[in-house]
């Protein structure tokens, strides 16, 4: 199984961002993080507005998809140019405004401190700002990941989080089409990869939320069910001959 070094320096570090259609946010969201990091990269997931626009005019490196993939694949997009532009790490957010760029400097500080390659940004950590019904679907799926990989992460679903980017070629070998939050984070942790978590804010909403905690636990246990197969199958063709 191949092995990422403990500690590595990490000098350039890149903002991802996936976005489609928000147009009302993304320039603000590439500015404020522009404050702290140069390198700001907007997947535009075929949007039908002037969010790549806007992206581009606040400073952004836009990254055009024709085709509306979804967030996985907007992604695994970035990802790719990310590494091909020989950055070291990557901090991911969400272009609808969820996630607040000031606390970048929180992950930052985090790695200099811990050196851990994966950092998972917590909201559970302030929970008067988190639903009770979703409070519940992230301790479900903390408490499954928990169980089935023996990796503590309190927040499975946030999409504010660091890579380094020795890591991202372990991402990138799956290919779903389900969350990639769930996903990437089982792949990371049944490698053993070391994870961490950066206590984050939940900024108030801007707009409706697209997905339903119920519907997060419905696939979330289908990235679980996916991840066992896997390794039964694995441990199956490992069992010797009588």
């Amino acid at each position: 199984m191949k092995t990422i070094p403990q500690h590595k320096e990490v000098k350039r570090v890149a903002v991802l961002m996936p976005a489609h259609c928000e147009e009302r946010n993304v320039g603000d969201l590439v500015t404020r993080s522009m404050a702290y990091l140069p390198d700001v990269i907007v997947v535009d997931d075929a949007s039908t507005d002037q969010t790549a626009a806007y992206a581009e005019a606040a400073g952004a490196t836009v990254i055009r998809r024709t085709v509306n993939g979804g967030k996985g694949a907007a992604l695994t997009e970035g990802f790719r140019y990310v590494l091909s532009q020989g950055f070291d790490a990557v901090i991911t957010l969400d272009a609808d405004g969820f996630h607040d760029p000031d606390e970048i400097p929180n992950f930052l500080a985090a790695y200099a401190r811990t050196h851990l390659p994966v950092l998972i940004g917590n909201r559970m950590a302030r929970l008067r700002r988190v639903p009770i019904v979703r409070r519940w679907t992230i301790r479900t799926m903390s408490y499954w990941l928990n169980r089935l990989v023996r990796v503590y992460v309190p927040d499975p679903p946030c999409g504010f989080r660091f890579y380094r980017c020795d890591v991202l070629p372990f991402i990138l070998e799956e290919q779903s089409s389900l969350p990639s939050e769930y996903e990437t984070l089982i792949n990371i942790a049944s490698r053993r990869i070391r994870v961490g978590s950066v206590r984050v804010t939940k900024q108030p909403k801007r707009h409706k939320s697209l997905i339903a905690p119920f519907r997060d636990v419905i696939r979330f246990a289908r990235v679980l069910a996916k991840y066992y197969r896997k390794m039964h199958k694995f441990q199956k063709s490992f069992r010797p001959v009588e």
